[in-house]
């Protein structure tokens, strides 16, 4: 059953042929994604996670989603299958007319990609009402990107001061801890979102992110 905040179905939208003054280019697409959810994607076919499109979900329509069962970071099939299924129940749910290619998608298709993306953004501005949302809160922390569940791992725990507990989320006492913590060499609380945005938090993430894509370029 719906909550209250969602008793109202989602405006369906159509992507018309040729180009229009609403089309973004896929940079520009990308740019909206990690911006708007505090994500890592590189490319538009890592959104073939799933993860990206549940989290909007998410922020359209609140509760319609449960995110602790996303798999946010992540680089394996059946991660994204799972992310696939609940995305296509929420749709279910809000009445979204949208067929999702779930199969080309998880396949990495990279036209298939820009097409759902180009369609999505469409649905998004139809249906967002401006409400204020923390898409990293919302997570626990956690990074959301296309990788290893040990790059995932590793890397949150390097950057933010919790305890890592499962595949990307915390337990509620974990959680609470994490907005009590005392920046380091001084008495002043500070959360790591504070952490991340200033200079030195800034120049830390941007290493980390640097060695994760070379990584990746290696292992090609």
């Amino acid at each position: 059953m719906l909550s209250s905040m969602n008793n109202r179905a989602a405006v369906n939208v159509y992507l018309t042929s040729g180009r229009t003054s609403e089309d973004l280019s896929r940079l520009e697409l990308l740019d909206w994604v990690n911006e708007s959810l505090k994500a890592q994607f590189t490319k538009i076919d890592e959104l073939c996670t799933g993860a990206a499109y549940c989290q909007f979900m998410d922020m359209l329509f609140p509760n319609i989603i449960n995110m602790d069962r996303v798999k946010c970071f992540t680089n394996e099939e059946t991660d994204f299958k799972q992310n696939f299924k609940i995305l296509e129940a929420s749709f279910k749910k809000m009445s979204v007319d949208k067929q999702i290619p779930s199969e080309k998608l998880i396949k990495r298709c990279f036209q298939h990609h820009l097409q759902f993306l180009k369609w999505f953004k469409k649905f998004f501005d139809a249906n967002y009402e401006g409400r204020s949302y923390d898409p990293r809160a919302v997570r626990g922390g956690a990074p959301m990107g296309f990788g290893a569940e040990s790059i995932s791992v590793n890397f949150l725990a390097s950057t933010t001061p919790f305890p890592i507990q499962g595949r990307h989320s915390t337990s509620n006492s974990a959680r609470k801890s994490y907005w009590e913590q005392v920046k380091p060499g001084t008495s002043e609380k500070v959360t790591p979102m504070q952490m991340q945005e200033t200079g030195e938090g800034q120049e830390c993430l941007a290493k980390k992110m640097s060695h994760l894509k070379l990584r990746r370029t290696q292992s090609w």
